[in-house]
């Protein structure tokens, strides 16, 4: 028997249901089934007034056009597959997740906690401090002839410097590629050249658990491959993660390679905010490729924006004291989605980890959540399986776990 969306169950093990309490539900956003239903039925029959007015709580350098709020064709025998947002408008995702709240005075607010693959390895970043080394890494990009439209190539591991460097490219309007750090040469190699960026940005290598993972090398065998393709990049900017492989371990090509730390924090601190139109493209992400040639998806700005601060707002019911871990790789959609841009567009504060959920033991997850505080903690049932057969789950009354 199918569940009726919204409808009213008691709990059984049958559906597995647990309700909140009267308490609980009093204070979300979304109180009840029946309020759900009411913005889901009117997001359906009056779509352009639904997400406008939820738009217009971002900024916009340009409004969009009212008779453009969104324009669909799916059907191929009609013209060209199209989807478009807010046509017209002009704004800028970085601005509106790390501006938007210092100019409002909340610059002092933490953005970022980061842990690292170590239990005593941790860092932090304030809105202000977020700004101040976005705007760096962006000035360094447009100083290497990085221009709206470009691609960057982003593969790095779960360090701070990974949502830096996606906020830096939507803050001049170059189009950000995020390969996760994992993935093979030959699986950068296909990236870059199908997106021909003109830089790509690694770390020399990562400890994840016991592991040490020689990132730099990887990306050195990948330009090595796109170059018999065709395609070659001037230059490999190369994050000197000290706690995984000092410089001296690290492999060097003279002239193509640079250390971030040698230029990033010479440049200054304010950079001014390219603006876009809302269906200007804002990140490619690739399918990992397991069934084929990887295809690139193309996200566009406007409509993307609204719709990740939109679920993340009320998916995770999040209040702006709320300590949110999201456990995805931002190599990954959600990790695009959920681990930087929505959090961020909703001033909230982060935690980005580096390393395996069981190291050093199967406990790290709740000495994380202990550490800092996490009141919301977003996973996957494929890690609380992985850490049932240690036994290691237990009953948490004191944060929303999510899993999607």
């Amino acid at each position: 028997a199918a569940t009726v969306l919204g409808e009213p169950l008691p709990a059984s093990d049958d559906h597995g249901l647990v309700h909140p309490s009267a308490d609980f539900a009093a204070q979300a956003l979304v109180s009840s089934p029946q309020q759900y239903l009411e913005m889901y039925q009117r997001s359906i029959d009056d779509p352009a007034g639904f997400w406008s007015e939820i738009a217009e709580t971002f900024y916009w350098k340009q409004k969009w056009s009212p008779e453009e709020v969104c324009t669909e064709n799916l059907d191929v025998t009609k013209g060209p597959i199209k989807i478009e947002w807010f046509k017209g408008g002009k704004t800028n995702i970085c601005h509106n997740a790390v501006d938007r709240y210092v100019e409002a005075g909340d610059g002092a607010k933490i953005a970022m906690y980061w842990e690292g693959n170590e239990p005593d390895q941790d860092g932090k970043l304030t809105y202000s401090e977020l700004l101040d080394k976005v705007c760096q890494l962006a000035n360094y990009l447009k100083s290497v002839g990085v221009e709206k439209g470009d691609a960057v190539v982003i593969y790095l591991p779960m360090l701070m410097e990974l949502p830096i460097a996606m906020l830096a490219c939507a803050r001049i309007g170059a189009v950000h590629s995020v390969v996760f750090a994992g993935f093979s040469a030959d699986a950068i190699a296909q990236r870059i050249t199908d997106c021909k960026p003109k830089v790509v940005i690694t770390c020399n290598a990562v400890k994840r658990g016991q592991k040490l993972i020689p990132l730099k090398d990887i990306v050195d065998a990948s330009l090595v491959e796109s170059a018999k393709n065709g395609v070659t990049v001037g230059i490999c900017l190369t994050y000197e993660n000290q706690l995984a492989m000092k410089k001296e371990d690290t492999q060097w090509i003279a002239g193509r390679d640079v250390w971030w730390q040698d230029v990033v924090p010479n440049f200054p601190t304010r950079c001014d905010v390219e603006w876009v139109d809302a269906e200007d493209p804002l990140f490619l992400l690739y399918t990992s490729g397991s069934t084929g040639k990887p295809k690139g998806v193309l996200h566009t700005t406007g409509g993307y924006m609204v719709y990740a601060a939109t679920t993340f707002k009320h998916a995770f019911d999040y209040k702006p004291t709320d300590i949110y871990w999201c456990t995805a790789d931002c190599g990954w959609i959600t990790g695009h989605s959920y681990v930087t841009y929505g959090p961020l567009l909703n001033g909230a504060t982060v935690l980005v980890y580096e390393g395996a959920p069981n190291y050093p033991d199967p406990g790290r997850c709740w000495d994380i959540v202990d550490k800092y505080g996490v009141t919301i903690f977003y996973t996957a049932p494929t890690l609380i399986r992985s850490l049932m057969r240690d036994g290691s789950v237990v009953c948490c009354y004191f944060f929303s776990c999510v899993l999607i």
